[in-house]
């Protein structure tokens, strides 16, 4: 028996209320993900840019942090810690969007 009315998902152009509301979630996640993974490296990169030996020195770069310099725990533990908090506000936005449908 062949189900003649398939259903046809496109995530740039949601048809339903609710996965628009999924999409929304998936967009937001994606973006803070982006945002993590390549705003904070660039950040530090253009930081240094100033540095008159070419080394990349900066206010990050000399700056501590529990005793690590800022620009290593940044990217080491903080993006982890960032990682787990996204996990974290995934779970809940999906949480209110079931609650709310």
């Amino acid at each position: 028996m062949t189900d003649k009315s398939r259903v046809s998902v496109n995530l740039f152009a949601p048809s339903t209320k609710n996965m628009k509301a999924e999409v929304s979630i998936a967009a937001t996640i994606l973006i803070i993900w982006a945002l993590l993974s390549f705003g904070l490296p660039l950040l530090i990169w253009i930081a240094g840019l100033g540095d008159p030996e070419g080394l990349g020195r900066s206010f990050i770069t000399e700056a501590r942090f529990l005793g690590f310099p800022l620009h290593y725990w940044l990217i080491a533990q903080g993006c982890t810690i960032g990682y787990v908090l996204l996990c974290k506000l995934y779970c809940i936005l999906w949480d209110k969007k079931v609650t709310k449908f």
